[in-house]
């Protein structure tokens, strides 16, 4: 193993139930994506709600105090620390300081931000500024002429064509069982899946979200003696689903869902942080197959982007580095990257900033996968669109499949 995985994983794991995080002090990266000053202090020709002649007021509407026991109170904290260092270190964005309004799942400012970042749960309905860089599935979104919505994750379905159809051109002949969660999260996914296959589906489970056990549901699937279990679930349930597999000596090739980290289902399988238990944990994994599109805070740990990403989190007051920092950041650099467009363009109205995020095909927040950019246009809102087929090693890393990203329905 890597020497630098080792300290990472005995410091991840514990500051979300559903994340893992990591710590240690590293020096600025010479690649740090917000160094220089962004803009003089300009009179701009629109400017809408949010904006003055000193301040950009975004919001963000997601779990900030963490009290649904979400990850989704790191994603607006990792934000906020990006945002402090570009006021710190770049000179904000259009010569005006950056400031994120953060409340727990309802924003009483809507008519005070410029525009909505990094939500969990869009209601265009309800919403008055635009919806940009959502943190869900496409999916989940409705989106509307007066209420734009640009959705950042990559969808379910996506996820789970891409895998059906890796599948078939590397494995083909092969049976696979599916367990999927019976919501609108987990059926997408299996369906995604089942559509692409061309193999044989020889039993499928599913489970309710609330459900404390799940061995029926792989009781009856290991009777079907498939070559693959795809496991379409989050990490909670993906972990008790492995677990079943080790205590009954079952080995199927295990495909699954981007949403579960390799880091921490080895802690929940091998029961804790001691290096024993992660070695023990990642045996476990070990072989399984997901997709990817962000660097990982254990795989991806001397990469300089993430080097960097840690030291923004412990600069400026970010949570403990997890996937879900790192994506938040991905996002904030999204954002900073659109206002620096609006203001080019002399327009930071709600619509010109939907203009600019409408424009940043092909861009490349650093934290992603190298090979990974974003995918949006006028007429196409969701921004990652491409995933990468990865296969979990023994030592934590992700050893990519393909050679090049995989297009949903491409």
């Amino acid at each position: 193993m890597r020497s630098l995985v080792w300290p990472w994983l005995l410091a991840v794991v514990g500051a979300f139930a559903l994340v893992s995080a990591c710590g240690g002090e590293d020096e600025p990266s010479s690649s740090s994506s917000a160094t220089a000053t962004r803009g003089p202090t300009a009179q701009l020709g629109d400017i809408g709600p949010g904006i003055t002649d000193t301040e950009i007021r975004l919001g963000i509407a997601n779990d900030v105090s963490a009290t649904s026991e979400t990850p989704h109170a790191a994603v607006g904290l990792a934000i906020s620390a990006y945002f402090a260092m570009v006021n710190q270190e770049g000179g904000g964005v259009c010569g005006r300081e950056l400031v994120l309004v953060l409340e727990d799942d309802t924003s009483s400012e809507r008519d005070q931000i410029a525009a909505f970042i990094g939500n969990v749960r869009p209601d265009v309905a309800q919403q008055d500024p635009p919806d940009l860089f959502v943190d869900i599935d496409m999916d989940y979104v409705t989106e509307s002429d007066t209420v734009p919505t640009i959705v950042f994750r990559p969808s379910y379905e996506a996820d789970g064509q891409i895998l059906g159809g890796y599948i078939n051109d590397n494995l083909a002949g092969q049976t696979a069982a599916t367990l999927y969660q019976d919501d609108d999260f987990g059926r997408s996914g299996r369906d995604a899946f089942t559509g692409e296959f061309a193999g044989d589906i020889v039993a499928e489970e599913s489970y309710e979200s609330t459900a404390t056990d799940i061995n029926s549901q792989l009781a009856t699937l290991r009777n079907a003696a498939p070559d693959i279990l795809y496991l379409y679930s989050t990490p909670v349930f993906t972990a008790l689903a492995f677990a079943y597999m080790t205590q009954n000596d079952w080995h199927p090739l295990v495909v699954m869902s981007y949403v579960n980290s390799a880091a921490t289902l080895a802690s929940s399988i091998g029961g804790g942080t001691e290096v024993a238990q992660i070695t023990a944990g990642f045996a476990a994994i070990a072989g399984s197959i997901s997709n990817n599109y962000i660097l990982d805070p254990v795989a991806d740990a001397d990469d300089p982007a993430l080097v960097e990403h840690i030291r923004i989190m412990e600069t400026y007051n970010g949570p403990p580095v997890s996937k879900p920092s790192v994506n938040a950041q991905a996002i904030a650099e999204t954002v900073v990257q659109t206002l620096d467009i609006a203001c080019e363009n002399d327009d930071l109205s709600r619509s010109g900033m939907v203009a600019a995020a409408a424009s940043l095909n092909g861009f490349h927040p650093s934290v992603l996968r190298e090979d990974i950019e974003l995918m949006i246009s006028e007429t196409d809102h969701s921004a990652i669109q491409s995933l990468i087929p990865v296969q979990i090693r023994a030592d934590g890393t992700l050893a990519p499949l393909v050679t090049e990203p995989i297009e949903a329905g491409g």
